[in-house]
This record gives C-alpha cells, sequence and structure tokens, in this order.
C-alpha cells in the first residue's frame, strides 16, 4: 500500500500540519485506508484489483471521538486511498448547506488536483466533463453531497451517468448514526404489514450504493450506538472498525468525567450547581441562578488571565450555555446573561455592589488553585475584563447560525443554544460551559454529542471549567464509562469481531433513539437474569454431547464416570475461566429464540465475567424436561433455591450445565442432550443492550 503518494503528500502540505498532527493524520489515514482496501478484498502489500466487484456490502466504521479531528482524518484518507488506485469518494455529511459548503472546503483545500464537487443539482453539467476525465486518464472524482433524499438522488443518477460502476469507490457517512439508519426499523419489526424504508436510508441503500456496486461504505461517528446495535442482517452493521486515536493534545471524557464523584477531579474541571437552576434560570421573576452567575464570572476572570499569559486566539474565548432545547428558552438565557454582564460593567466601573466583588474574589482564589504562580492579581484582571466587555458577543446558536458558521468576536463570546450545539458545531476556544438541560430519559449517543468541551484544549486546561447538576454530571460519567467500556471491548476483539456488540446503558439512559433497532433482534443483560434456551435441538448430535461431557468430567476432577455420578459433585461447583466457561457451551447447539443465541452467548458470558474478575461459577447435575413440538421447552430447569444461590452469588456469575432426558409427554421421549443455563448475580452492576445477531 502506497502511503507517502503524490495526493497524500500534497494534502500533508495544504493542510498546513505540524510535525506531530502530520505523524497522527498520517497514522490515523492508514490504519483506515488499510482496513477499506481488506474489505474491498485486496491486501496491505499488493493493495486492490481494480477490476474486482465486492461480492456483497462491504460497511466499515471509523470509531473516533467527539471533536477530536475526524473531518481531517477523513480528508487525509480519500486523499491516500486516490494514491491506491480508489478512482471515486463520496462523503454524506449533514443536510445543511453551509455545512456541506463548508466540508467542501476543506476537503477541496486538503486535495488539491481532484475533481471536487458539492452542488449537486449543477452536476448535469459536467457529466461530459467527469467522463472523459474519468475514462481517458487517471483522475479522481470527490463528491460532497447532503444526507437528503433529492441531493442522494441527484448524486446516484450522476455517478450512473457518467459509468461509476466501472470505478473503486468509496463512501464516508459522515455521523454515519444520524440520518442514514432507517427510522421505521422498530416500526417494521413491530407491524403486520409491510413498512418501506426512511427515505434518506432508502436513497442511500438502493440509489447511492447501487450507483457504485466496488464501494466500501464507511461509517464516521464518535457515537456509533445505532450502528453498532443493527442486527446481522443491516447493511449498516461493519464488518470491520478502527479506532481512531485522538492526538496528544486531545481533552475528553477522562479529564472531566473519569471520577465517581465531582468533587474528586484531578484537574478541578468541575464545578457543581443546583439541580434546580434551570428552573431558576427561565424564571424571570426569580433572581439569576448562583451557578449561572458563578459560572460566568469565572469565566471573565478565566479568559482575562487567557488572554494575559496565552494571548488572544483569532476568535477570543468561548462561554458556553447549554441550557434547554426551546428557542424561547434560549432567548431567556441570553436575556439574563446580557442583563448579569451589564451588572458586572457597572461594578467593575465603581457603581457598589459587595456581592458581585466577593464573588470576582471567589473565583479569582479558584482560579489560583489550577494557575498556581501564573494567576494574576486580581485588580489587572478587572482591568482586562473591563476592557473587553463592551465588544463581547452574545450568540444564540440556532439551525440558521449553524448553516451560516458562528459569528466570533475577537475577545468574549457568550454561546447559548441547544440541539445545535451537538454535531456539526465545534466551539473555538472554548473555556467555561454552563450545562443544565435534562431530560426524564436522556439517549447515549445524542447527550455525549453535547459534550462540546471536548476537544484540543490542553493548552487551556487549567482555564477551563464545566459548571453542571450532581445528577447530570452522573449521566455523563454513565455515557463516559458506557463509551469506554465499547472501546475497550472492541480493542480487545479486533482481531475478529464479535458476533454483536453490547453497548453499557442505565436505567435513565437508553443507548439510542427506539426507531432505528429491531426489538425482535435486540436483546438485554440486567442483574438477577436468567439465561437459557427456549428451543432444543432433538435430537442432540452425540459428538456434541461428548465433547461437553468430557470438558464437564475434566473440570468436575473425574475421567469416566457416569453423569450421575459427576451430578453429585456437580452440585457443589467449580470455579473456571470465562473462556473455559464459552468452551463448555460452544458444542451445543440451539434453536433458541430468546436471549440465549448460540451467535452471541459467548459475549454474553464474557461481559458478565468481566464484571467478576473473569470467573464463573461451573455446575452440573441431571434433570428430566418436557420439550414441546418444534424443540420447545416453556421455562428453564432452574427455580428454588439453586435460581435464588445462584442470584445470590455475589463473587461471579454461575453456568449451569444439565445432562437432560425428555420425558414421556415429549414430542420426542427417551432423549439425551446437554441443556445450558447462565444467571446473573443480583449485584452485577451494569446494564447492557446488545443484538442477538
Amino acid at each position: 500500500m502506497i502511503t507517502d503518494g503524490t495526493y497524500f503528500k500534497g494534502t500533508i502540505d495544504a493542510l498546513k500540519l505540524n510535525p506531530e498532527q502530520a505523524e497522527d493524520t498520517k497514522r490515523n489515514a492508514m490504519d483506515i485506508v488499510s482496513a477499506i482496501v481488506t474489505g474491498y478484498g485486496g491486501t496491505v502489500e499488493n493493495g486492490i484489483d481494480t477490476n474486482h466487484t465486492p461480492p456483497s456490502p462491504v460497511t466499515g466504521l471509523v470509531y473516533g471521538r467527539i471533536q477530536s479531528g475526524k473531518t481531517r482524518a477523513m480528508i487525509a484518507s480519500t486523499a491516500m486511498a486516490f494514491d491506491n488506485r480508489f478512482r471515486v469518494v463520496v462523503v454524506m455529511t449533514s443536510n445543511i448547506n453551509d455545512l456541506v459548503s463548508q466540508t467542501h472546503f476543506d476537503f477541496t483545500n486538503g486535495l488539491p488536483g481532484v475533481m471536487t464537487y458539492t452542488k449537486d443539482n449543477d452536476l448535469s453539467k459536467e457529466i461530459e466533463n467527469v467522463k472523459i476525465y474519468l475514462e481517458k486518464g487517471d483522475a479522481c472524482l470527490l463528491i460532497i453531497a447532503s444526507k437528503a433524499v433529492g441531493s442522494l438522488e441527484n448524486v446516484a443518477k450522476f455517478l450512473t451517468e457518467v459509468g461509476a460502476n466501472k470505478y473503486s469507490a468509496i463512501i464516508f457517512d459522515d455521523e454515519g448514526d444520524q440520518a442514514s439508519l432507517d427510522t421505521n426499523i422498530a416500526r417494521r419489526a413491530r407491524s403486520r404489514v409491510s413498512v418501506a424504508p426512511s427515505k434518506v436510508n432508502e436513497a442511500i441503500q438502493n440509489k447511492l450504493r447501487v450507483s457504485l456496486p466496488r464501494h466500501v461504505y464507511v461509517s464516521v461517528t464518535g457515537t456509533p450506538q445505532a450502528v453498532l446495535l443493527q442486527s446481522a442482517d443491516s447493511t449498516h452493521r461493519p464488518s470491520f472498525i478502527v479506532m481512531l486515536p485522538p492526538g496528544g493534545s486531545y481533552i475528553g471524557g477522562d479529564y472531566f468525567f473519569n471520577t465517581e464523584e465531582p468533587e474528586d477531579n484531578p484537574h478541578n474541571l468541575i464545578t457543581l450547581v443546583d439541580q434546580n437552576e434551570k428552573k431558576q434560570l427561565l424564571n424571570q421573576d426569580e433572581p439569576i441562578p448562583d451557578g449561572l452567575r458563578r459560572s460566568i464570572l469565572f469565566f471573565l476572570v478565566a479568559s482575562a488571565a487567557a488572554i494575559k499569559n496565552e494571548n488572544t486566539p483569532d476568535k477570543g474565548y468561548s462561554y458556553l450555555c447549554h441550557p434547554s432545547l426551546k428557542n424561547n428558552e434560549q432567548s431567556i438565557a441570553e436575556s439574563r446573561i446580557n442583563n448579569f454582564l451589564t451588572e458586572v460593567t457597572k461594578v467593575l466601573l465603581g457603581e457598589e455592589d459587595t456581592d458581585i466583588l466577593q464573588e470576582l474574589q471567589d473565583v479569582h482564589n479558584e482560579l489560583k488553585i489550577s494557575l498556581k504562580e501564573k494567576t494574576l492579581a486580581l485588580d489587572e484582571i478587572k482591568n482586562i475584563i473591563l476592557q473587553y466587555l463592551p465588544t463581547r458577543r452574545l450568540l444564540v446558536i440556532n439551525t440558521k447560525v449553524k448553516r451560516q458558521g458562528i459569528a466570533y468576536g475577537t475577545g468574549l463570546n457568550f454561546l447559548i443554544g441547544g440541539n445545535t450545539l451537538g454535531r456539526g458545531i465545534a466551539i473555538r476556544d472554548l473555556l467555561v460551559t454552563y450545562y443544565v438541560r435534562d431530560a426524564k430519559v436522556s439517549q447515549i449517543d445524542t447527550m455525549h454529542q453535547h459534550a462540546r468541551m471536548y476537544g484540543y484544549r490542553k493548552k487551556t486546561l487549567s482555564y477551563t471549567r464545566l459548571f453542571i447538576p450532581r445528577h447530570l454530571y452522573y449521566k455523563f460519567r454513565d455515557i463516559h464509562q458506557s463509551d469506554t467500556d465499547s472501546r475497550n471491548f472492541i480493542d480487545e476483539n479486533k482481531d475478529t469481531l464479535p458476533t454483536t456488540f453490547p453497548i453499557e446503558y442505565t436505567y435513565n439512559l437508553r443507548t439510542t433513539r427506539p426507531g432505528v433497532l429491531d426489538v425482535n433482534k435486540t436483546g438485554t443483560l440486567r442483574p438477577s437474569m436468567h439465561i437459557y434456551p427456549n428451543y432444543v435441538s432433538i435430537p442432540q448430535n452425540q459428538k456434541s454431547y461428548q465433547k461437553t461431557l468430557g470438558l464437564l468430567r475434566e473440570h468436575l476432577g473425574f475421567t469416566t464416570e457416569t453423569v450421575q455420578e459427576i451430578s453429585e459433585v456437580g452440585k457443589i461447583g467449580k470455579i473456571i475461566t470465562k473462556e473455559q466457561a464459552i468452551a463448555l457451551v460452544k458444542p451445543i447447539k440451539t434453536l433458541s429464540q430468546n436471549t440465549w443465541q448460540d451467535k452471541t452467548i459467548d459475549v454474553v458470558i464474557e461481559k458478565v465475567a468481566n464484571q467478576f474478575g473473569g470467573n464463573v461459577l461451573l455446575k452440573f447435575r441431571t434433570a428430566d424436561r418436557r420439550v414441546r413440538e418444534g424443540g420447545f421447552i416453556s421455562t428453564g430447569t432452574l427455580s428454588g433455591a439453586e435460581l435464588s444461590q445462584a442470584r445470590d452469588n455475589e463473587q461471579m456469575p454461575t453456568l449451569w450445565i444439565m445432562s437432560a432426558n425428555t420425558t414421556g409427554e415429549s414430542a420426542i421421549p427417551g432423549e439425551t442432550f446437554m441443556y445450558p443455563t447462565f444467571v446473573i448475580p443480583n449485584n452485577f452492576p451494569k446494564l447492557f443492550l446488545f443484538n442477538l445477531g
């Protein structure tokens, strides 16, 4: 594979990266393009065969981090892909015209010499031109498309007319968990009549992807919960995953939410506010909330110190207030912040207000903890604040602003917004975040996208604070833990992707929007759960039976004893490793249609056992079971004391294996089969949602 070709070297030069950024960018591009080449059917050593058509749709996932430079990674990967005989790349981005244009600008600057198009309604004028360059030369084509039905249809039509089906291609889906997935999956799963795919999804799957039969589809996102939970038959389910590490100066959840309690944050980044702050903020008859006051004053003091110590960036320093998704409530927040800034100005100009003066002293003392000897005298800070307050900017971030871009000032910027502060908005030089937006049940992927405090901010970390109620800190902490768990799980299984991806959640946090998940192919792992096959395969393969029996004898200290003799010791139990437990159930083939699935039970055992040091308690006995038509078993084989003991075991989960005999009332009486049951302890500390394969 070519890693220093003409397109890639030109891109690195055009992006004007420093040596560390250039090295990170090259590493990321190599990882992504290597996975794409392999997914296409080529090899890293020899590249791709341009005449090859992948036999089935190939889908990959690039798992980045919030505000970690995923666009740069896509630009560099596109350049390296062009150096390695890919001829067409389509980048799908947000359905907002100016963001599409911004993406076009980023790519055009970074990819000199590539035919690049954005305005999909003008593509018809370029058909002959593009066709000639593709056929007669070795030109490369890049299209930036919005995720709108009309745009996608125009692009698909254009690609068909220029003969793009003959060329190897890549489709990058920026924020691939948004808009692209079929939002009618849940409806279809519950409905007795046919339900068509959502329109954007249908345009992607049945038009865009069809127009490029020699393509690899790559979803790029920092919140892949919805993508990972797609069922095995979904064309959005990834067959390869590339973890995108951030650069060395990246500040993310490890800095903000890596401790159980906010008071223990080692970087002093968290300041707690009252849980009723939002209600008080929106009630204009009440005084401005204490937490909001303190967050504004801290920003003024911190930004003044940063201006003197670190110099002022081109677009100033920013304060972010995230109160609500409703526009009228954002307007109330804007008014209250503006009024308070006026009060602060009056005090700095000499009007007496002991409360504000004392609070300025308090936040100055707080900043000292982080800045130490770099802390300026309070009087000097006041003078700097007074110098910059007249040109402050208050910006309500709504859809219009998101389209046109944020009109930052050169000094102090106060940003207020809701949903639009999620995807597609990178807050420049953000120092202070005030977050009080709440929901009874939040979605992990949506709320995680609100973490605009993440980014390349190590230089200004000492000036940074997050003001947040305790209960919202806990939500972000749990989201960070879930994200970390997913990354670790993928990393542990990077050589061979698992058959399912359990996503951690909590009782007040759901993993993603329910409409994109097939409820019939999704299961949960929770405390006290009793997992067993509800359909078995009768008669059971005797080689499988003997394989499991041999492993049982080995673990329980027997050689040739009968199942009845083994059973006496088996009821007492033996501690085994999770790997040994997985090996025991692997030979047992069932027809189960509930949470126990032969394809995914290994991951279930691994996930649960990992919370208990990787250990499992193995137990064994004989049993008599009525097996109905089709192999149906109405209930598990455990009940009463055995089930209670397994649930009460605080040390580890329990795996029961039974040598079961079908009773005379069974559809096929007199058959012997191995029957497994897995019990999660009451004290299992987590909840997981996973696809059943």
